[in-house]
């Protein structure tokens, strides 16, 4: 833990007992805010190998295509779409398209709001949920759809909302957007008294409780074949929240990785390889 973390649990500790309220609600203001940091050297080359284009006037997005594979509002071809985690952009999950083009995907990305090249300021689980939903609306059904971190947990719960896809990856998602505010509230020192009023904040800005964004709950019994992927030493999302999340899908096999963390897994072979192998053999499956 650095030392500005420190100093900002320790002071939330002393507050939550002070006034748990206004701790709360100034907890709140800062998750809901996600930091926007520089594109690396290597984003710029897969920005400068993608097409922008906006989904509305909010909504920044981005395209690559194989050859003789036309825009994503055109016609027929095999469509995927890549949804990135909080605090990313669509880019930085650039690390799984060349595999993804190989297999004749024409490969989307979208900035959700306040990411990337998006406006705004504010965003959190509904939110993108509710633009996973959009892209649907405007670009048509997603062959595949692959969702990383809070990518995966909202392709997860737009699944149960009318997401349709013939195959879905979720790679280092949480089940719950519940335990992801309270593992928070326990990271930055709230109190249960502070982070009860955490979570009801919540609730009130978003306009959901915390607790119905529970995909584990709301995709039992769904048919959608799924990989879920998650490395054991994953400290920002513990791997209990795929285990837990596995049952709920009628077909759907779990790939646990070892050493890569969070965020490094996205450029990892073993997941290149194992979605490759995943969407390749379901292809064919469906082909048959």
């Amino acid at each position: 833990m650095n030392f500005a973390l420190m100093s900002y649990r320790i002071k939330n500790q002393l507050m939550s007992f002070i006034a748990p309220s206004r701790t709360a609600k100034k907890t709140l203001a800062v998750f809901m805010r996600p930091r926007r940091s520089e594109p690396k050297a290597w984003e710029l080359k897969a920005e400068n190998r993608g097409e922008r284009f906006n989904l509305n006037e909010n909504i920044s997005a981005i395209y690559w295509q194989g050859d003789g594979v036309t825009d994503p509002a055109s016609g027929p071809g095999k469509n995927l779409l890549l949804i990135h985690g909080w605090e990313s952009r669509a880019t930085q999950m650039y690390g799984l398209v060349p595999r993804l083009l190989e297999l004749g995907y024409r490969v989307t990305a979208l900035d959700m709001p306040a990411h990337g090249k998006s406006q705004g300021d504010m965003a959190n689980a509904e939110v993108f949920v509710q633009t996973l939903l959009l892209a649907q609306e405007k670009l048509g059904k997603f062959d595949a759809v692959i969702g990383h971190s809070m990518g995966a947990g909202a392709a997860s719960l737009a699944l149960s909302r009318g997401l349709e896809t013939d195959k879905l990856v979720l790679v280092s998602g949480p089940s719950s957007i519940e335990n992801v505010l309270r593992r928070f509230s326990k990271i930055v020192g709230l109190n249960r008294r502070a982070t009860n009023k955490f979570i009801d904040f919540a609730s009130e800005l978003v306009g959901v409780h915390p607790a119905e964004l529970d995909a584990s709950k709301q995709n039992v019994g769904n048919p959608t074949p799924t990989l879920i992927v998650h490395d054991l030493d994953d400290r920002e999302v513990p791997i209990s929240e795929s285990r837990r999340l596995l049952p709920a899908f009628e077909n759907a096999e779990f790939f646990e990785t070892r050493g890569l963390g969070h965020r490094k897994i996205l450029k990892s072979p073993q997941l290149n390889d194992k979605i490759y192998q995943f969407l390749a053999m379901a292809a064919k499956g469906a082909t048959a």
